[in-house]
């Protein structure tokens, strides 16, 4: 299999969780997006002040679904 098919089946199989987060509305934690980023608090809040990571909802919780489309694009 060629890098090109690969990348290709990755980014098909990337847009199929992104879908499956959507649909279910899953929502991260300050402590699941501290883990997932392998970061503090404080640096997450750092990064969100500077624009450098998505906002979270009023509900202080992130979409998951924009999370994943942030990590894709970055």
């Amino acid at each position: 299999m060629t890098e090109a098919a690969i990348a290709e089946r990755l980014d098909a199989l990337t847009q199929a969780v992104i879908l499956m987060a959507k649909n279910q509305g899953t929502r991260l934690t300050r402590a699941q997006m501290c883990e997932r980023l392998g970061v503090c608090s404080k640096t997450l809040t750092n990064r969100m002040r500077a624009g450098d990571i998505p906002t979270p909802g009023t509900d202080g919780r992130w979409l998951l679904e924009e999370v994943l489309a942030w990590e894709t694009r970055r």
